[in-house]
């Protein structure tokens, strides 16, 4: 997953311009938050975040991958 922060005034209407470096018809996520009310540990934020990937709950939360505990 890769993540970019963009602070953004909101314009006329409620609009916001978002700009990223996709193609044309890409999908993509977008998340909204108040600036003022930004994760006092931001990088704890993402780390909850990227904890609920597919890889994360399919690969490193598979009990066959955890041979640290047989030692």
């Amino acid at each position: 997953m890769n993540a970019i922060q963009q602070i953004v005034t909101v314009g006329e209407g409620g609009q916001v311009a978002l700009h990223v470096a996709k193609p044309v018809g890409s999908r993509i996520r977008v998340w909204v938050f108040e600036a003022d009310d930004a994760p006092p540990d931001e990088g704890l934020e993402w780390a909850r975040w990227q904890e609920a990937t597919g890889f994360a709950r399919t690969v490193l939360a598979n009990p066959a991958e955890d041979v640290w505990n047989d030692l």
